[in-house]
């Protein structure tokens, strides 16, 4: 730092003092920050706390749900993967076997007309025509003229455009029609298709008039015998018919999709899924490690530096894995003698980090093959050690939890903050402001005192000296 008589050497001293002036006050605003700073740090990682235990919490949900079978899972093989799909097993809970065969698949409704001269305008020689369409439970009146605007009849092609283009405008998402040329000689023919499966989605006419008479009276449906519309399979010899080839009403709890005929009698096998439930566990275990690993990072202590995590100061977040491991470790008081009352019996244990780990796979493969309820109410009872550890960690991420309260505390002292700062910025203006004049008065005093010298020194270079 400059001294201050080399500074009033300077031609403009006063401006780089007061500045290193004000620096210097501004020590106490700077420690104010700082400390914003660090709160402001400790928010932040509350959140990132607050996120990995709602992640363990919502996992927990998950495995625990009545909707689920977490460790008790069924898995559906089929025997022609060509001809079924086996979409969801969720309503099942026991392991089991159906034979099925499919005769044959539900299909769309297709009415065709007669092929005809689509330049010739027979069809309008019947006048303008209308007619009452059926599709499923939907229900239309189309009406078409058979003139141009100029007077002149309609083509036969014209005329089953316009039936065509209003079928598909009435009708919306039931069906599907067009005109098609079939031959290069200028023949068309009209097709309308229903958009959904089965004998139900068939189209109909009725009350026709006009060309349109003449047109929907010669339509003839793809499938001859409507009925046939419908899927027909068996399952366990019960032979069955569906509008639609996906099924959720056969097999109770159970949801296929029938992909095509089949020559023979196939069969779909329902079997535990222990992979599945093993994955579950996993899941269940990685959630935790991730909140441990996250909760450490953020509260550690390193004795040799002295770095720590920014909330190395708060007890309460410190403690809650390690207070959560010893609940993983207690047993069940609810279970009956020889049934599985602890994790460890599932053979998981903890690191001296803090991770849980699977550290004989065997006997968890051996449980969640054998005992799957028992593994169950290790996480689902009420004093069950997931149960405890469950609570606990809810107890942080609730509305008015730990955390919560926590973060209110901290949001109180940063608004402290806020307030001191704002004052500390309000008196270093006032200071700065001070400064300068002073040093202004200083910098004039200074230009007066050397006026008055160069006058002395020109009187006494008039006088000789």
């Amino acid at each position: 730092m400059n001294s201050i008589s080399s500074l009033l050497q300077q031609s403009n001293p006063y401006s780089q003092f007061v500045d290193q002036l004000v620096l210097i006050e501004s020590q106490k605003k700077f420690r104010l920050e700082d400390q914003k700073s660090q709160l402001s740090k400790k928010q932040s990682a509350l959140s990132t706390v607050s996120s990995v235990i709602s992640d363990f919490t919502s996992q927990v949900d998950e495995l625990t749900s009545t909707t689920s079978n977490s460790f008790n899972p069924l898995k559906a093989t089929i025997s022609n993967e060509e001809a079924i799909r086996v979409d969801s097993i969720s309503g099942l809970n026991d392991p089991n076997t159906y034979d099925i065969s499919v005769n044959r698949k539900a299909s769309k409704d297709i009415m065709l007309s007669n092929v005809m001269d689509g330049t010739a305008t027979n069809l309008a020689a019947s006048g303008d025509g209308s007619v009452d369409i059926t599709i499923g439970d939907k229900t239309q009146t189309i009406s078409i003229l058979s003139t141009n605007d100029d007077g002149t009849d309609k083509t036969n092609k014209e005329i089953l455009e316009s039936f065509s283009k209003a079928v598909n405008n009435l009708m919306g998402e039931e069906s599907d029609s067009d005109v098609f040329e079939v031959d290069n000689n200028g023949n068309v023919q009209l097709s309308i298709k229903s958009a959904q499966t089965g004998y139900d989605e068939r189209v109909q006419f009725a009350n026709a008039t006009g060309a349109l008479a003449d047109v929907t009276g010669n339509m003839s449906h793809q499938q001859t015998d409507t009925t046939n519309l419908d899927a027909e399979f068996t399952v366990d010899g019960i032979t069955f018919s569906r509008g639609k080839n996906t099924v959720d009403d056969a097999i109770s709890g159970m949801t296929f999709t029938l992909l095509n005929s089949t020559t023979q009698q196939e069969q779909i096998t329902v079997s535990k899924d222990t992979e599945k439930a093993r994955e579950n566990i996993d899941d269940f275990i990685s959630k935790y490690n991730e909140m441990n690993t996250k909760i450490r990072n953020q509260t550690f202590i390193n004795g040799e530096t002295g770095n720590k995590g920014p909330l190395q100061d708060m007890r309460s977040v410190r403690n809650l894995t390690i207070n959560m491991r010893q609940m993983a470790l207690t047993d069940m008081a609810s279970t009956a003698t020889g049934e599985l009352n602890n994790l460890s019996q599932l053979g998981i244990t903890f690191e001296n980090n803090g991770k849980m780990k699977v550290e004989d796979s065997e006997k968890l493969s051996k449980a969640l093959s054998e005992k799957p309820n028992e593994v169950k109410n290790l996480f689902t009872n009420d004093d069950s050690p997931v149960t405890k550890m469950y609570e606990r960690a809810k107890t942080f991420t609730e509305t008015g939890g730990t955390i919560s309260s926590l973060e209110s505390g901290l949001d109180q002292k940063i608004d402290f903050l806020d307030n001191r700062i704002e004052s500390e910025n309000k008196y270093l203006e006032r200071y700065e402001e001070r400064q300068r004049e002073i040093f202004a008065e200083i910098n004039q005093m200074q230009q007066q005192a050397q006026q008055q010298f160069n006058q002395i020194a020109n009187q006494q270079s008039t006088l000789g000296f």
